[in-house]
């Protein structure tokens, strides 16, 4: 067994080994580019026998690799009776000591890339074909297989934030925002991760007994302020008739917002032969922004067209006697307080 770490005074990194072992921890391998339209390092054919590698930055196995100006990569002859499947790449050589443009000639499929630790390790840069018994390559011709790599999620100060770059991310205050070159878009919100809770049902100050071992479940996911929920209740019990409307408790800590009612649909089924509903239930600010304070269901006076609709609170005995084996479930999302 063997320790490394290092630097430190005393234990340098003395080896390009131990240099690229600790310089692939800071970025992965890749042309330096927030965006896919740039041209870093992007090859082109033009119709001669070599393709052309533009300016760019790169990393290479940990290595940096930078080119200041064009390069042309000769393309060997194809004398098949085939195209001919090639490689651009980035080559980093630990024998060499440098990481150098190259073009790598393949077959009917484009060759295996060379990537040994501590010898020789490619990226690809452009998939190249040449046509049989040619030697050029065209403009069609190439595809580009660039990595592309660049800096991190950047942290930001509310009010400071840097020039939105194309393609960046930036985080702030638990807020995720992606760069469109002109500004920050907003891209998603911290929030809590699926979780389920115990739903508490209670009539008016009364706590309901669905019974022991009902399915009483909560499941719901928070992103931001806004929470998605879904109740699913099967009593094994029946409970006592209750004066007041049946309520249920929203997930702990994600009260409802009191600007406006959040509503859900809500249906039960009965497996006791009294059939089955649906209807809205809402969270009312005079009943606590922590409950689904009303299940309601849709009545009418008549079925002329002159007939009034209305709607009633569902009771624990009332419209149906909900027992063991029926099953009452309400779903939808919520805006939290």
């Amino acid at each position: 067994m063997a320790e490394f770490s290092g630097p430190f005074d005393g234990s340098p990194i003395s080896t390009q080994l131990q240099w690229s072992r600790m310089a692939r921890r800071w970025g992965l391998d890749g042309v330096h580019a927030q965006d896919p339209t740039s041209t870093a390092l992007k090859v082109t054919g033009s119709g001669v026998n070599t393709v052309a590698v533009a300016a760019g930055h790169a990393s290479v196995n940990g290595f940096y690799y930078y080119l200041d100006a064009t390069k042309n990569l000769t393309v060997p002859a194809n004398s098949g009776g085939a195209a001919r499947v090639d490689l651009a790449i980035l080559r980093a050589d630990m024998t060499a000591k440098k990481v150098t443009a190259e073009y790598k000639t393949g077959g009917t499929t484009a060759p295996t890339l060379t990537q040994i630790e501590n010898g020789v390790w490619e990226i690809p840069l452009a998939q190249c074909t040449v046509a049989a018994g040619a030697s050029v390559v065209t403009a069609a011709n190439v595809l580009d297989k660039r990595y592309l790599t660049d800096r991190g999620v950047i942290p930001s100060i509310g009010g400071a934030r840097p020039p939105a770059a194309k393609n960046q991310l930036l985080i702030e205050d638990g807020q995720l925002y992606v760069g469109d070159g002109a500004a920050w878009r907003w891209l998603a919100t911290a929030g809590v991760q699926e979780a389920t809770y115990t739903p508490v049902w209670t009539a008016g100050a009364t706590t309901i007994n669905w019974g022991s071992g009902a399915t009483n479940i909560g499941h719901y996911q928070a992103v931001g302020k806004r929470v998605d929920l879904t109740i699913q209740l099967t009593p094994t019990g029946n409970p006592p008739k209750y004066d007041d409307p049946i309520q249920v408790a929203l997930p702990p800590g994600l009260p409802a917002t009191g600007s406006h009612r959040s509503l859900f649909n809500w249906n039960f089924t009965s497996s006791n032969g009294e059939g089955s509903a649906v209807g809205v239930a809402f969270v009312a600010a005079s009943d606590g922004l922590n409950k689904v304070g009303r299940l309601r269901y849709g009545v009418s006076s008549g079925n002329s067209s002159s007939a009034i609709p209305n709607s009633f609170s569902l009771f624990t005995n009332h419209p149906f006697d909900i027992r063991s084996g029926d099953v009452l479930t309400i779903d939808g999302s919520y805006w939290t307080a």
